[in-house]
């Protein structure tokens, strides 16, 4: 693992042409990029996974995010991109594909949209406060995550993680909570230049569907592929989710 200009962990997985990869929420910077193995073997790329800045004060907006993202990879690649965003990175993604448009050739955006819905804000900003607090976030991350008829299974799991994380400290995560709650760029979607695809979960109760089809819509020519049956996590584990990702990756304009 290094860092990109601006302090932004950086891992790379696989080979061939790159397709960097914004993931989700997480307490400590990405340590490895084991769980995109599958993504470089279907697309046949390099997966470089790009994650927040190790340093980052709590009042910083997506769009401060965005170009911090955008100076690191102009940095690392001349061209233009294509461009994986994962949840909190597919908000940051977008964020960076409305502010600098020039900087992305492709756009794949999955369990995200262009706003957090007013329901994902609270519960999002009720995490991070439980976070803040010392206390644990797993019953209120787990509604988020995980259909209803599984909720009881994961909770469990996001506590074991949490106890494995003890030691890390949550102010980065907690800045990034902090900007994604004040996301909101449906208003420009039109800006976007990149050919899009848009993959969402039909059980998604983090980013629902309805957020996911308006983000599509608002999108010029975006793709929308729903997954009936998944949710917050299982979108990306989807048998077919690799290969929608290489045929959208593999088409001429």
């Amino acid at each position: 693992m290094s860092d990109l200009p601006g302090g932004l962990p950086c891992v790379s997985v696989g080979s061939g042409p790159p397709l960097v990869v914004f993931p989700g929420l997480s307490r400590a910077p990405v340590e490895g990029a084991a769980a995109f193995r599958a993504l470089a073997h279907a697309t046949g790329r390099m997966i470089v996974v790009v994650d927040r800045p190790r340093s980052l004060a709590r009042g910083v907006t997506m769009a401060d995010l965005a170009a911090s993202h955008a100076h690191a990879l102009q940095a690392r690649f001349a061209d233009p991109i294509d461009l994986l965003g994962g949840s909190t990175g597919g908000a940051i993604a977008l964020q960076l594909a409305v502010d600098h448009p020039s900087r992305v050739r492709r756009l794949v955006i999955t369990t995200a949209a262009a706003w957090l819905g007013e329901r994902g804000r609270a519960a999002l900003r009720a995490y991070g406060e439980a976070i803040a607090a010392g206390k644990s976030g797993a019953g209120i991350l787990a509604s988020m995550l995980a259909p209803r008829w599984r909720e009881w299974t994961v909770r469990p799991l996001l506590r074991l993680a949490e106890r494995r994380e003890r030691g890390i400290d949550p102010r980065v995560m907690l800045a990034t909570i902090d900007a994604e709650c004040g996301f909101d760029v449906r208003e420009r979607l039109h800006d976007i230049q990149a050919p899009v695809l848009v993959i969402g979960g039909g059980r998604d109760r983090a980013f629902p569907p309805d957020l996911v089809r308006e983000t599509a819509a608002r999108i010029p020519h975006a793709r929308l592929i729903v997954y009936p049956r998944c949710g917050h996590i299982g979108t990306m584990l989807h048998p077919r989710f690799g290969r929608d990702v290489s045929e959208f990756l593999s088409e001429t304009r």
